[in-house]
């Protein structure tokens, strides 16, 4: 994996997980905090979240995996022969992409449409 390729990973995956966080878990109490994003022990970007213990648990296991994934080209994880995921975390990981990704969506096609 590339140094930009993480970055971007990095960042979208915690785009699906903050729209999450936001919709499903609202009444929930958030933290703050920032991952420093590091690429052969190099800092490449910060990403500031705000989600609750749940999901930040889960953001940093994901980028944990995405960081060690062995895979080159990296697949995507829905493809992916040999999954770095467990089971059951990837199966929740899979729902909170589809919720996500209908709704990022939407929201660029609206952005689209509505300029």
């Amino acid at each position: 994996m590339t140094r930009d390729k993480l970055a971007s990973d990095s960042q979208t995956l915690h785009r699906f997980l903050q729209l999450h966080c936001d919709k499903e878990h609202n009444d929930i109490p958030k933290k703050e905090g920032t991952l420093q994003v590091r690429f052969h022990e190099e800092n490449v970007c910060e990403v500031p979240y705000r989600l609750c213990e749940e999901c930040e648990t889960l953001f940093l296991y994901a980028y944990e995996r995405l960081r060690n994934c062995t895979q080159e080209p990296k697949p995507s994880c829905r493809k992916c022969l040999n999954p770095c995921y467990e089971k059951p975390v990837w199966k929740k990981m899979a729902k909170i992409m589809r919720y996500s990704g209908m709704r990022l969506g939407l929201t660029k096609m609206r952005q689209f449409l509505f300029k």
